[in-house]
């Protein structure tokens, strides 16, 4: 199947080669390929050094796409060899996100800060584990916080990420381009910054099973009405806390966007999302047939799309 998304060049372990348009980068683009080259070489001390040293360029030159970057880069391999530091550099992150003044670029920030601490989490995650939950004010050290605290920030990171809908839905996603790597469709499936964070945000939600105190088996049959009906309908509050319901609520955030729009195959693509995420989910005994069913529903109203091909795929 194609690859229809964007992806955040970010805490990951294989990193795409990126190229560069202009000639101005193409001593930088050179040195991200030998950045690249070290780290499929399984060599993170080497490409941390690399990092360092164009960190230290991006921050003199005030180029902050390259600092971005730099620093994603340096959070990975940090991660790698010695998962301790890499506490004082979500610090540094932090720091730097706050002080961004672009809103668009900071909404960008927050999302990635989200995955920094997702990653962190899941690096150590069994000695954080064994510490019984923390309530009320949190401890000033990330390396003294429990798991309710860390689900709860990266929650509120991606809360942030998302605080300025209509400007982010007027943004196109290519002005992050030298930091996302694109699917095959992602110009029409995903052209906005909205689009980009908030699959962004569902897909580190969907990692965070481990950390949540309770989950919800989305056994709610209207979950898959249409989506008419889907994006007012409410979520059952004895499962307020649960990933679950967040991801549901930011599928409804996002289709009330897409109805709304012009872009008919982002929305076919929005609301297939949701329904393969209901049906895998759900604990329903009757998942299936809702999910077959609205399906069938979503394929007739769209028969003259290209994109219901996927939608006729699920059905087989």
């Amino acid at each position: 199947m194609k690859k229809h998304s964007y992806s955040l060049i970010l805490v990951a372990l294989v990193f795409a080669t990126l190229s560069f348009a202009q000639k101005s980068d193409i001593t930088n683009a050179k040195r991200w390929e030998t950045v690249n080259e070290l780290a499929e070489k399984q060599l993170p001390e080497s490409a941390l050094k690399e990092v360092e040293s164009i960190l230290k360029l991006a921050q003199k030159e005030k180029n902050s796409t390259e600092t971005i970057k730099a620093l994603v880069y340096k959070m990975r391999f940090t991660l790698e060899k010695n998962p301790d530091e890499a506490a004082a550099l979500i610090i540094e992150f932090e720091s730097f996100t706050e002080k961004s003044i672009d809103a668009t670029e900071k909404a960008f920030l927050h999302s990635m800060l989200a995955e920094s601490y997702a990653q962190f989490y899941k690096k150590i995650q069994w000695t954080i584990n064994q510490r019984t939950d923390i309530t009320g004010v949190a401890p000033t050290s990330i390396k003294e916080w429990t798991k309710n605290i860390f689900f709860e920030k990266i929650k509120r990171q991606l809360e942030l990420s998302l605080e300025n809908p209509m400007q982010l839905q007027n943004t196109d996603a290519e002005k992050f381009s030298l930091l996302i790597m694109k699917g095959e469709d992602s110009r029409i499936l995903q052209p906005t910054l909205y689009d980009f964070l908030i699959y962004r945000k569902i897909s580190i939600l969907e990692g965070l099973d481990e950390i949540a105190t309770q989950n919800n088996p989305l056994q709610d049959e209207h979950l898959f009405a249409d989506v008419s009906a889907f994006t007012t309908l409410q979520l059952d509050t004895v499962y307020s806390t649960s990933v679950e319901n967040a991801i549901v609520k930011t599928y409804q955030q996002l289709l009330q966007f897409r109805a709304n729009d012009k872009n008919e195959s982002a929305f076919i693509y929005a609301d297939l999302q949701r329904l393969k995420y209901l049906n895998e989910k759900s604990k329903s005994e009757i998942a299936d047939s809702l999910f077959l069913k609205s399906l069938i529903e979503l394929h007739k109203n769209h028969i003259d799309n290209e994109i219901v091909v996927e939608v006729l795929a699920e059905i087989a």
